[in-house]
């Protein structure tokens, strides 16, 4: 059998392939004749991504496959592609890829497409006709709203919520990993439009800021902010998942945790002692150990020429849904303290 990966773009372009008898962390005697699959993450060594691999890990060992993830230094779409045409060489049996950048991507997807390889996608459900299919575990329009909804509910317990109207607006500022990463933006698309009709007394006071996926970056971006629009300003949202930490950090910096409400998307490990100390007021996510374990589960029923249909059960995650080319189950997690955050467990 042709040799399938799974590429979660975590890894640089330079990055040494776990092939052959070694997997990546350490999964010894990988059956040479197993489907190979490669997950090509956004950034590699950051936490949402280390987690994705141990789902990807999971899934090689209980199914007896060559399974792996990979990714660029940095959060970008060049170094991906670059992955992505080695991958196209060596004939793996199939790519899934968590893009920086879906149309930067087209060019490459097509080619591998063209060679029988079998393209997957993870947060990619607007341009997923270009892929065999994409796969999501949350649904994006209820994720986009939850940080809002749980915003003014801070709002009404505190009692400020009578300090604010269309005249005198909540100030918010969303952070995403790039301009480019469709997700993130659609969240914040999603969350924007859903102030404007139902809240109109939250108001995005400036253009959503690329922060790279980077705590140090979200981090200055915050503080840079608060220096800007001073007590105008009421919530950021973080939706890459090391927005709120950096946004956290410098509120703490700031000593200004009361003034300043921070949320988005974390680890429930990363985010626990910031819900604790009162840095970050909310948190939600997906567990991407479940994104990385779906992802080889997918790739290897098209590898055995198994239909995908709706209902079809991953194990552990139930049954899927299909839209257009999105393959989806639901698996959203809320976080509004540091217990429910520890009791999740990674």
């Amino acid at each position: 059998m042709k040799r399938t990966l799974v590429l979660c773009m975590v890894g640089l372009v330079g990055l040494v392939l776990l092939v052959g008898p070694v997997f990546a962390g350490g999964r010894a005697e990988v059956d040479p004749d197993a489907a190979e699959i490669a997950v090509v993450v956004k950034i590699e060594g950051i936490p949402w991504f280390a987690r994705m691999e141990e789902g990807i890990r999971r899934a090689a060992d209980e199914f007896g496959v060559n399974a792996y993830m990979m990714g660029p230094a940095d959060a970008e779409a060049a170094p991906q592609v670059e992955i992505i045409e080695d991958l196209i060489e060596r004939g793996v049996d199939a790519i899934a890829v968590v893009p920086n950048d879906p149309l930067a991507m087209e060019p490459v997807v097509r080619r591998a497409r063209e060679a029988g390889i079998i393209v997957l996608t993870h947060e990619n459900p607007f341009e997923d006709q270009m892929v065999d299919w994409n796969f999501e575990t949350i649904d994006s329009d209820a994720y986009g709203r939850a940080p809002i909804e749980a915003f003014v509910e801070y709002l009404q317990e505190t009692g400020e919520i009578d300090r604010y109207d269309e005249d005198n607006p909540a100030g918010i500022v969303h952070l995403v990993g790039s301009l480019e990463v469709p997700l993130h933006n659609y969240w914040a698309d999603v969350a924007t439009e859903y102030m404007e009709s139902e809240y109109p007394f939250i108001r995005v006071i400036t253009d959503r800021l690329p922060t790279a996926e980077s705590v140090e970056d979200s981090r200055d971006a915050v503080l840079d902010l608060h220096r800007t629009y001073g007590d105008r300003l009421r919530a950021v949202i973080g939706w890459g998942s090391l927005g709120p930490i950096g946004g956290a950090q410098a509120v703490e910096e700031l000593g200004i945790a009361d003034e300043l409400w921070i949320g988005g998307s974390a680890l429930p490990g990363t985010v626990a002692s910031y819900l604790d100390r009162g840095s970050v007021k909310y948190a939600q996510l997906w567990d991407p150990a479940d994104a990385g374990y779906g992802l080889v589960y997918i790739a290897l029923q098209m590898i055995e020429g198994e239909e995908i249909v709706e209902g079809m059960d991953i194990p552990g995650l139930g049954p899927i849904g299909i839209t257009g080319n999105t393959l989806f189950v639901e698996a959203a997690a809320q976080m509004y303290d540091a217990q429910t955050a520890r009791e999740l467990g990674f």
